[in-house]
Protein backbone atom coordinates (compact mmCIF):
# COMPACT_ATOMS: atom_id res chain seq x y z
CA UNK A 1 0.00 0.00 0.00
CA UNK A 2 1.45 3.84 -1.20
CA UNK A 3 2.44 5.49 2.20
CA UNK A 4 1.17 8.95 1.30
CA UNK A 5 2.19 12.20 3.88
CA UNK A 6 1.11 15.51 3.97
CA UNK A 7 3.47 18.15 5.71
CA UNK A 8 2.98 22.07 6.11
CA UNK A 9 5.28 24.71 6.87
CA UNK A 10 4.16 27.11 9.48
CA UNK A 11 1.83 29.48 7.31
CA UNK A 12 -0.01 26.69 5.50
CA UNK A 13 -0.64 24.74 8.46
CA UNK A 14 -4.17 25.54 8.65
CA UNK A 15 -4.75 25.19 4.91
CA UNK A 16 -3.07 21.87 4.78
CA UNK A 17 -4.81 20.37 8.20
CA UNK A 18 -8.47 20.95 6.42
CA UNK A 19 -7.33 19.62 3.33
CA UNK A 20 -5.83 16.40 4.93
CA UNK A 21 -9.18 16.18 7.02
CA UNK A 22 -11.04 15.84 3.40
CA UNK A 23 -8.46 13.46 2.31
CA UNK A 24 -8.45 11.03 5.22
CA UNK A 25 -12.23 10.43 4.59
CA UNK A 26 -11.88 9.11 0.99
CA UNK A 27 -8.37 7.23 1.58
CA UNK A 28 -6.62 6.24 4.89
CA UNK A 29 -2.97 5.88 3.49
CA UNK A 30 -3.15 9.79 3.70
CA UNK A 31 -1.11 10.94 7.18
CA UNK A 32 -0.13 14.20 8.29
CA UNK A 33 2.72 16.12 9.85
CA UNK A 34 4.05 19.63 10.08
CA UNK A 35 7.67 20.84 9.01
CA UNK A 36 9.05 22.93 11.97
CA UNK A 37 11.69 26.10 10.72
CA UNK A 38 14.26 27.35 13.15
CA UNK A 39 14.96 30.11 12.52
CA UNK A 40 18.47 31.32 13.68
CA UNK A 41 20.26 34.64 15.14
CA UNK A 42 21.90 34.77 11.83
CA UNK A 43 18.48 34.74 10.32
CA UNK A 44 19.38 31.39 8.39
CA UNK A 45 16.65 28.76 8.26
CA UNK A 46 16.39 25.05 9.17
CA UNK A 47 14.05 23.16 8.38
CA UNK A 48 13.04 19.54 10.41
CA UNK A 49 10.44 16.72 9.31
CA UNK A 50 9.08 16.25 12.59
CA UNK A 51 7.95 12.66 11.77
CA UNK A 52 9.54 9.69 9.37
CA UNK A 53 8.48 10.16 5.52
CA UNK A 54 10.75 7.31 4.36
CA UNK A 55 9.42 5.79 1.17
CA UNK A 56 6.37 8.15 1.31
CA UNK A 57 4.77 10.42 -1.63
CA UNK A 58 4.91 13.70 0.39
CA UNK A 59 2.63 16.69 -0.80
CA UNK A 60 4.44 19.89 0.83
CA UNK A 61 2.27 22.51 1.32
CA UNK A 62 4.60 25.87 1.67
CA UNK A 63 3.53 29.52 1.05
CA UNK A 64 5.74 31.97 -1.63
CA UNK A 65 4.71 34.75 0.56
CA UNK A 66 5.85 34.57 4.00
CA UNK A 67 7.51 36.31 5.38
CA UNK A 68 8.36 37.91 2.25
CA UNK A 69 8.59 35.80 -1.22
CA UNK A 70 12.73 35.78 -1.19
CA UNK A 71 12.85 34.35 2.07
CA UNK A 72 9.75 31.81 1.08
CA UNK A 73 11.85 30.18 -1.71
CA UNK A 74 14.80 29.64 0.25
CA UNK A 75 12.64 27.95 2.70
CA UNK A 76 11.35 25.94 0.37
CA UNK A 77 14.85 25.51 -1.43
CA UNK A 78 15.83 23.78 2.13
CA UNK A 79 12.62 22.23 3.14
CA UNK A 80 12.95 20.32 -0.34
CA UNK A 81 16.62 19.24 0.28
CA UNK A 82 15.44 17.94 3.88
CA UNK A 83 12.72 15.99 2.72
CA UNK A 84 14.66 14.21 0.08
CA UNK A 85 17.61 13.43 2.37
CA UNK A 86 14.79 12.11 4.72
CA UNK A 87 14.79 9.09 1.69
CA UNK A 88 10.69 10.31 0.85
CA UNK A 89 9.73 8.31 -2.70
CA UNK A 90 8.85 11.83 -4.25
CA UNK A 91 7.26 15.34 -3.64
CA UNK A 92 4.65 17.01 -5.23
CA UNK A 93 4.84 20.82 -4.04
CA UNK A 94 1.62 22.59 -3.16
CA UNK A 95 2.30 26.27 -3.64
CA UNK A 96 -1.16 28.05 -4.44
CA UNK A 97 0.47 31.39 -4.83
CA UNK A 98 3.81 31.89 -6.81
CA UNK A 99 5.98 34.62 -6.57
CA UNK A 100 8.31 36.01 -9.23
CA UNK A 101 5.06 35.22 -11.92
CA UNK A 102 5.27 38.25 -13.42
CA UNK A 103 8.45 38.54 -14.27
CA UNK A 104 7.94 35.90 -17.04
CA UNK A 105 9.90 37.76 -19.99
CA UNK A 106 12.39 40.38 -20.67
CA UNK A 107 10.19 43.22 -20.89
CA UNK A 108 13.38 45.47 -21.03
CA UNK A 109 17.29 44.96 -21.39
CA UNK A 110 19.60 43.66 -18.70
CA UNK A 111 16.85 41.97 -16.86
CA UNK A 112 16.29 38.45 -15.73
CA UNK A 113 13.30 35.88 -16.69
CA UNK A 114 12.81 35.48 -12.99
CA UNK A 115 10.12 32.90 -13.06
CA UNK A 116 11.95 30.57 -15.60
CA UNK A 117 15.15 30.74 -12.90
CA UNK A 118 12.88 29.94 -9.66
CA UNK A 119 11.66 26.65 -12.44
CA UNK A 120 15.46 25.61 -13.14
CA UNK A 121 16.18 26.08 -9.15
CA UNK A 122 12.84 24.09 -8.15
CA UNK A 123 13.97 21.48 -10.72
CA UNK A 124 17.58 21.18 -9.51
CA UNK A 125 15.99 18.09 -6.69
CA UNK A 126 14.96 15.75 -8.80
CA UNK A 127 12.87 14.31 -5.89
CA UNK A 128 9.96 17.01 -6.83
CA UNK A 129 8.07 15.34 -9.54
CA UNK A 130 5.12 17.30 -9.25
CA UNK A 131 3.64 20.87 -8.61
CA UNK A 132 -0.17 21.83 -7.96
CA UNK A 133 -0.03 25.71 -8.03
CA UNK A 134 -3.52 28.46 -8.75
CA UNK A 135 -4.15 31.14 -11.24
CA UNK A 136 -0.75 31.43 -12.64
CA UNK A 137 -0.01 35.02 -13.87
CA UNK A 138 -0.11 33.60 -17.27
CA UNK A 139 -0.76 30.47 -18.65
CA UNK A 140 2.18 30.05 -20.62
CA UNK A 141 4.84 30.10 -17.96
CA UNK A 142 3.92 26.39 -17.36
CA UNK A 143 6.61 25.78 -20.14
CA UNK A 144 9.10 27.28 -17.86
CA UNK A 145 8.43 23.08 -15.90
CA UNK A 146 10.05 20.53 -17.36
CA UNK A 147 7.91 18.32 -15.16
CA UNK A 148 3.77 17.74 -14.63
CA UNK A 149 2.37 21.36 -13.21
CA UNK A 150 -1.54 21.26 -12.31
CA UNK A 151 -2.75 25.22 -12.73
CA UNK A 152 -6.13 25.28 -10.57
CA UNK A 153 -7.94 28.09 -11.47
CA UNK A 154 -10.03 30.16 -8.47
CA UNK A 155 -12.85 30.55 -10.95
CA UNK A 156 -13.82 26.62 -9.53
CA UNK A 157 -14.04 28.79 -5.74
CA UNK A 158 -15.65 31.94 -6.88
CA UNK A 159 -18.03 30.81 -9.15
CA UNK A 160 -19.64 28.92 -5.69
CA UNK A 161 -19.98 31.90 -4.03
CA UNK A 162 -21.59 34.61 -6.59
CA UNK A 163 -24.31 31.87 -7.59
CA UNK A 164 -25.29 31.68 -3.88
CA UNK A 165 -25.30 35.04 -3.63
CA UNK A 166 -27.24 35.65 -6.89
CA UNK A 167 -29.23 32.65 -6.65
CA UNK A 168 -27.56 31.90 -10.38
CA UNK A 169 -29.84 34.58 -11.71
CA UNK A 170 -27.17 36.75 -13.40
CA UNK A 171 -29.55 38.87 -15.53
CA UNK A 172 -28.59 41.76 -13.76
CA UNK A 173 -24.62 41.00 -13.48
CA UNK A 174 -21.00 41.66 -16.30
CA UNK A 175 -17.98 40.29 -15.52
CA UNK A 176 -15.14 42.69 -16.81
CA UNK A 177 -11.71 42.04 -17.38
CA UNK A 178 -9.31 44.97 -15.63
CA UNK A 179 -7.38 45.00 -18.99
CA UNK A 180 -6.71 43.22 -22.31
CA UNK A 181 -4.60 40.98 -20.75
CA UNK A 182 -7.21 38.82 -18.32
CA UNK A 183 -10.05 38.72 -20.81
CA UNK A 184 -9.34 34.88 -21.41
CA UNK A 185 -9.33 34.57 -17.34
CA UNK A 186 -12.20 36.76 -17.44
CA UNK A 187 -14.17 34.84 -20.31
CA UNK A 188 -13.37 31.51 -18.21
CA UNK A 189 -15.33 32.78 -15.08
CA UNK A 190 -18.19 34.20 -16.82
CA UNK A 191 -18.71 30.89 -18.42
CA UNK A 192 -18.62 28.85 -15.42
CA UNK A 193 -21.50 31.30 -14.13
CA UNK A 194 -23.66 31.63 -17.54
CA UNK A 195 -22.26 29.88 -20.64
CA UNK A 196 -24.16 33.12 -22.28
CA UNK A 197 -22.48 35.87 -19.94
CA UNK A 198 -20.63 38.36 -22.22
CA UNK A 199 -18.11 40.17 -20.74
CA UNK A 200 -16.66 43.88 -20.74
CA UNK A 201 -12.70 44.94 -20.59
CA UNK A 202 -11.31 48.18 -19.17
CA UNK A 203 -8.62 49.59 -21.72
CA UNK A 204 -6.06 50.83 -19.58
CA UNK A 205 -2.30 51.85 -19.22
CA UNK A 206 0.61 51.88 -16.71
CA UNK A 207 2.15 55.56 -16.11
CA UNK A 208 5.93 54.32 -16.35
CA UNK A 209 7.39 50.46 -15.97
CA UNK A 210 7.78 51.08 -12.27
CA UNK A 211 4.68 52.49 -11.30
CA UNK A 212 1.60 51.14 -9.73
CA UNK A 213 -0.59 54.21 -10.84
CA UNK A 214 -2.47 53.31 -14.11
CA UNK A 215 -4.35 55.71 -16.81
CA UNK A 216 -7.91 53.95 -17.49
CA UNK A 217 -8.81 55.03 -21.28
CA UNK A 218 -11.89 53.25 -21.94
CA UNK A 219 -14.31 51.02 -21.50
CA UNK A 220 -15.51 48.01 -23.63
CA UNK A 221 -18.37 46.02 -23.89
CA UNK A 222 -22.40 45.58 -22.99
CA UNK A 223 -23.73 48.73 -21.32
CA UNK A 224 -23.15 48.90 -17.45
CA UNK A 225 -25.85 51.91 -16.24
CA UNK A 226 -27.71 49.92 -13.29
CA UNK A 227 -25.69 46.63 -13.54
CA UNK A 228 -23.54 44.49 -10.90
CA UNK A 229 -20.32 44.56 -12.04
CA UNK A 230 -17.74 41.90 -11.29
CA UNK A 231 -14.00 43.31 -11.85
CA UNK A 232 -12.39 39.85 -12.34
CA UNK A 233 -7.89 39.34 -11.95
CA UNK A 234 -5.70 36.60 -10.88
CA UNK A 235 -4.33 39.01 -8.21
CA UNK A 236 -5.14 42.20 -7.01
CA UNK A 237 -1.50 43.83 -5.32
CA UNK A 238 -1.93 47.49 -4.24
CA UNK A 239 -5.24 47.34 -6.15
CA UNK A 240 -4.67 51.04 -7.51
CA UNK A 241 -5.39 49.28 -11.02
CA UNK A 242 -8.98 47.95 -9.90
CA UNK A 243 -9.53 50.90 -7.80
CA UNK A 244 -9.21 52.87 -10.83
CA UNK A 245 -11.20 50.41 -13.08
CA UNK A 246 -14.24 50.85 -10.60
CA UNK A 247 -14.02 54.40 -10.18
CA UNK A 248 -14.48 54.35 -13.87
CA UNK A 249 -17.38 51.74 -13.95
CA UNK A 250 -19.26 53.31 -11.19
CA UNK A 251 -18.86 56.90 -13.18
CA UNK A 252 -20.55 55.11 -16.18
CA UNK A 253 -23.94 54.43 -13.74
CA UNK A 254 -22.67 50.70 -12.48
CA UNK A 255 -25.08 50.11 -9.23
CA UNK A 256 -22.19 47.65 -7.31
CA UNK A 257 -18.65 46.95 -7.87
CA UNK A 258 -16.99 43.78 -6.89
CA UNK A 259 -13.31 43.35 -7.14
CA UNK A 260 -12.66 39.25 -7.30
CA UNK A 261 -9.31 37.33 -7.88
CA UNK A 262 -7.59 34.25 -6.33
CA UNK A 263 -4.69 35.92 -5.06
CA UNK A 264 -5.10 38.95 -2.48
CA UNK A 265 -1.07 40.14 -2.52
CA UNK A 266 -2.27 43.52 -0.97
CA UNK A 267 1.16 45.39 -1.19
CA UNK A 268 1.57 48.58 0.46
CA UNK A 269 1.28 51.38 -2.18
CA UNK A 270 3.57 54.02 -0.48
CA UNK A 271 4.79 54.66 3.35
CA UNK A 272 1.48 56.82 4.16
CA UNK A 273 -1.09 54.07 3.44
CA UNK A 274 -1.86 50.24 3.35
CA UNK A 275 -3.49 48.30 0.55
CA UNK A 276 -6.20 47.66 2.61
CA UNK A 277 -6.63 51.56 4.10
CA UNK A 278 -7.07 52.19 -0.01
CA UNK A 279 -9.20 49.63 -0.94
CA UNK A 280 -11.23 49.99 1.81
CA UNK A 281 -11.65 53.77 1.55
CA UNK A 282 -12.68 52.92 -2.36
CA UNK A 283 -15.88 51.56 -1.24
CA UNK A 284 -15.35 47.90 -2.95
CA UNK A 285 -16.33 44.75 -2.36
CA UNK A 286 -12.98 42.41 -3.06
CA UNK A 287 -13.25 38.80 -2.53
CA UNK A 288 -10.46 36.56 -2.96
CA UNK A 289 -8.87 32.99 -1.99
CA UNK A 290 -6.77 32.31 0.85
CA UNK A 291 -4.13 31.17 -1.67
CA UNK A 292 -1.88 33.78 0.33
CA UNK A 293 -3.08 32.51 3.95
CA UNK A 294 -4.22 35.38 6.67
CA UNK A 295 -4.63 35.04 10.49
CA UNK A 296 -7.95 35.21 11.89
CA UNK A 297 -7.04 38.47 13.36
CA UNK A 298 -6.70 39.45 9.96
CA UNK A 299 -9.79 38.82 8.65
CA UNK A 300 -11.55 39.87 11.53
CA UNK A 301 -9.99 43.31 10.94
CA UNK A 302 -10.81 43.75 7.57
CA UNK A 303 -14.48 41.65 7.34
CA UNK A 304 -16.54 45.46 6.37
CA UNK A 305 -14.44 45.09 2.80
CA UNK A 306 -12.67 41.88 2.27
CA UNK A 307 -14.69 38.30 1.97
CA UNK A 308 -11.82 35.15 1.63
CA UNK A 309 -12.93 31.97 0.77
CA UNK A 310 -11.22 28.35 1.31
CA UNK A 311 -8.83 26.84 -1.22
CA UNK A 312 -9.06 23.76 1.08
CA UNK A 313 -11.60 21.74 -0.70
CA UNK A 314 -9.95 22.46 -4.29
CA UNK A 315 -6.39 21.80 -3.00
CA UNK A 316 -7.79 18.27 -1.63
CA UNK A 317 -9.98 17.16 -4.50
CA UNK A 318 -6.65 17.54 -6.57
CA UNK A 319 -4.44 16.11 -4.67
CA UNK A 320 -6.99 13.33 -4.17
CA UNK A 321 -7.35 12.84 -8.24
CA UNK A 322 -3.45 13.31 -8.80
CA UNK A 323 -2.74 10.42 -5.97
CA UNK A 324 -4.67 7.64 -7.08
CA UNK A 325 -3.72 5.13 -10.34
CA UNK A 326 -6.13 6.31 -13.26
CA UNK A 327 -6.90 9.97 -11.49
CA UNK A 328 -7.38 12.72 -13.93
CA UNK A 329 -7.44 16.37 -12.15
CA UNK A 330 -9.26 18.13 -15.57
CA UNK A 331 -12.17 16.41 -13.86
CA UNK A 332 -11.89 19.38 -11.55
CA UNK A 333 -12.69 21.85 -14.36
CA UNK A 334 -16.05 21.18 -15.99
CA UNK A 335 -17.28 21.73 -19.23
CA UNK A 336 -15.29 24.98 -20.12
CA UNK A 337 -11.38 23.19 -19.33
Amino acid sequence: MTMIKILATEEMKEIAQGAYQQLRLQDSSFSYADVDVITFTSKEFKPKITETIRHHEVYLFHSLYHPDPNSAFIKLFLTIDAISRASAKNITLVLPYMSYLRQDRKDESRVPISARLMANLIEVNRKVERIIVMDMHSDQAQGFYNLPLDNLYGALIHKEFFKKKYKSNFTNLIVVSPDHGGAIRTRRFAKYLDPEMSIGIVDKRRSGSRSNKVEILNYLGPEIKGKDIILYDDMIDTGGSIIAAATMLLGKGARKVYACATHGVFSAPSEEITAEEQLRAAGISVVVTNSIPRTKEYSKKNQDWLTILSVENLLANAIYESSKVGGSISTLFGATK
